[in-house]
């Protein structure tokens, strides 16, 4: 059943042109690697500041409260540009081993998300406060960069991976 979606969802007009396009596909896979360097820049850099590696200068609060926007302008052009390659392959995807490991290693970080965002994200003032950062935002840091770190590697992977014979692609 999830399949049959996948192959009706490719072969939808938008995401067939996109597949067969000569000039669109490539600036597509650009603007998503770019949005990927963009907020995987300002991920590492809250993750190294809350583990104390860098950014001295600055504030706890401060890394996290600043890199906010440009987080959430590069996760929301990755993530579209994203839904659109995945969308324009989707049958082929959903037989790649690095896809659907990145697809967990997503649910993963949905979780990491939900579990440390009250004590840790929310309120990166108090975390500031504290004379040492709390072992748990220390955690959270870690775990993120590992992730996060786990997404780049297999993702990488899954343009390695030839296609199946016989795919769906009108």
């Amino acid at each position: 059943m999830l399949l049959s979606f996948l192959i009706w969802l490719e072969n939808l007009t938008p995401f067939s042109s996109l597949r067969s396009s000569a000039y669109v596909y490539p600036i597509v896979l650009a603007l998503h690697l770019s949005a990927i360097s963009l907020f995987g820049a300002m991920i590492v850099a809250t993750d190294l500041r809350m583990l104390g590696w860098a950014l001295f200068d600055s504030s706890i609060a401060d890394v996290i409260t600043q890199l906010r926007w440009p987080k959430r302008i590069g996760f929301i052009l990755a993530g579209t540009c994203g839904f659109l390659l995945f969308a324009s392959k989707a049958e082929e995807y959903y037989y790649n081993a690095f896809f659907r490991t990145k697809m967990l290693l997503f649910v993963l970080v949905a979780i990491h998300a939900l579990v440390f965002r009250r004590s840790v994200y929310a309120d990166p003032i108090k975390v500031a406060r504290l004379p040492l950062v709390p072992r748990r935002a220390r955690l959270a840091a870690a775990l993120s960069l590992l992730l996060w770190l786990g997404i780049l590697c297999v993702g990488r992977g899954i343009g390695y991976v030839a296609g199946r014979p016989g795919m769906h692609f009108r």
